[in-house]
């Protein structure tokens, strides 16, 4: 793990652009296995916490919508996709019609079958691929900060609340820390 994760949440964590993150209490790069025992987590972890947790929560918010909008692409998708094949196949079976309908209908058919390959069925994938890799990450951030706190024998409970209407401004969150 890297140790500088415990850093971040420190007090004592100084950060220059030239060495990067160090100790301000030894003024060297952080030395330690496992947990620091200078450790000092006050004004820092509130915040860390709640920004970890605010960012896991609102991804979790978005499973059913980016689930539906998958799911609502893929159909239009493939409901494109088999009415151009229809009308392609209908096309080949019946060389009856006039050639100006024919060929409009067939530049319609080719349209509707490659516009849902191209570019409605990528739509589709794009938002469940969206949330998966955002869920990944915040789940992730949650999980190092968990499993750091744990070391230290510091747990909490958090309570967010977020407005009816979307504002980061107005969320709120009920943070209990036990050490």
């Amino acid at each position: 793990m890297d140790v500088t994760r415990h850093c971040k949440l420190c007090d004592h964590q100084k950060i220059d652009f030239k060495t990067g993150t160090y100790c301000g209490l030894t003024n060297r790069k952080p030395e330690f296995y496992g947990k620091c025992v200078n450790a000092k987590f006050d004004s820092k972890l509130d915040i860390e916490i709640s920004d970890i947790n605010i960012e896991y929560e609102s991804v979790l918010k978005t499973k059913w919508r980016s689930y539906i909008y998958s799911i609502t692409f893929l159909i239009i998708g493939t409901v494109a996709l088999i009415f151009g094949s229809y009308l392609v196949l209908n096309l080949l079976a019946q060389s009856e019609y006039d050639y100006h309908y024919t060929r409009i209908l067939g530049s319609f058919s080719a349209l509707l079958t490659f516009g849902s390959i191209l570019f409605i069925f990528p739509i589709a994938t794009k938002y469940l691929s969206h949330y998966t890799n955002s869920f990944k990450l915040a789940k992730t951030k949650k999980e190092s900060l968990d499993k750091i706190l744990n070391l230290y024998g510091i747990t909490y409970n958090i309570d967010i609340t977020f407005p009816k209407k979307s504002s980061d401004d107005d969320i709120e969150v009920d943070l209990k820390i036990r050490r």
